[in-house]
């Protein structure tokens, strides 16, 4: 089941929450949905055909209906759903349905989000864009497991502790020193397996996260050269230039048309 397509996903509004019946009995047909849709069957089965591909939806396995998909249905066993109507510029020609172990604690979610929406209280529709991102968070939980390989799990420690600390001076014996082999070893092993000197590969982390916030309202380059590490300006520019070519202002500019 590819599903990573799903990590794209940007939820502009949510169109309706409603708790429908179905009963068993003829199959109906969906061609280029338009918009999306995210379904609990928490009483009865119905079948789906997507590419035919047959896909259960029940308790234990939550739909997910992408915008532009087609497929078919049937309830095979009479019973409730709730589904959440979103907009979302993403689509997708299939649909999927994901497993879940805790069908109890999505259930009380979407039982939420219903409720949030019937009620309509102040801030009503922020409630339940909140309570529909947590659902897709939960289901997905199971497959945003990051496993490194063999090779980079020996460094990984330093990996995550560049990640954490980008923004503080870094050196190569503090690294080392995590790992709890020395500075020299350290450094070789990092290398060859990232393919990039330690020291190079805190750099291109910088500039990366600075492209990031210059494409956003940052507005003063010393605030986003001090944010990611750089306490000197002109050290930034020059790094940033050295690395994509263009200058921080001129990136920036670029960025923004």
């Amino acid at each position: 089941m590819d599903i990573n397509y799903l990590s794209d996903l940007v939820i502009k509004k949510i169109i309706s929450v409603n708790i429908i019946s179905s009963d068993t009995g003829k199959i109906s047909q969906r061609e280029k949905r338009a918009c999306w849709a995210l379904l609990i069957k928490y009483e009865g089965e119905t079948i789906y055909t997507s590419s035919e591909k047959k896909l259960i939806s029940n308790i234990e396995n939550i739909a997910i209906l992408p915008r532009g998909s087609n497929y078919s249905w049937i309830c095979t066993k009479q019973g409730r759903y709730i589904v959440v109507e979103f907009d979302a510029d993403l689509t997708a020609e299939n649909i999927i349905t994901i497993p879940t172990p805790k069908s109890e604690i999505i259930l009380k979610l979407f039982k939420e989000l219903e409720r949030a929406w019937t009620l309509k209280h102040k801030f009503y529709k922020i409630e339940a864009l909140n309570i529909t991102y947590n659902i897709l968070t939960k289901l997905l939980e199971p497959y945003n497991q990051y496993l490194p390989s063999d090779k980079q799990e020996k460094i990984q420690p330093a990996l995550d502790y560049i990640a954490e600390n980008y923004n503080k001076p870094i050196t190569n014996d503090e690294l080392a020193e995590l790992l709890g082999i020395s500075t020299v070893y350290f450094r070789k092993l990092f290398t060859k397996i990232i393919g990039i000197s330690p020291i190079n590969y805190i750099q291109q982390f910088r500039i990366k996260k600075a492209k990031e916030m210059l494409k956003s309202d940052f507005s003063k380059i010393s605030i986003i050269s001090e944010a990611v590490g750089y306490p000197n300006i002109y050290h930034f520019s020059k790094m940033f230039k050295q690395t994509t070519g263009l200058s921080p202002t001129e990136y920036a500019k670029n960025s923004n048309k």
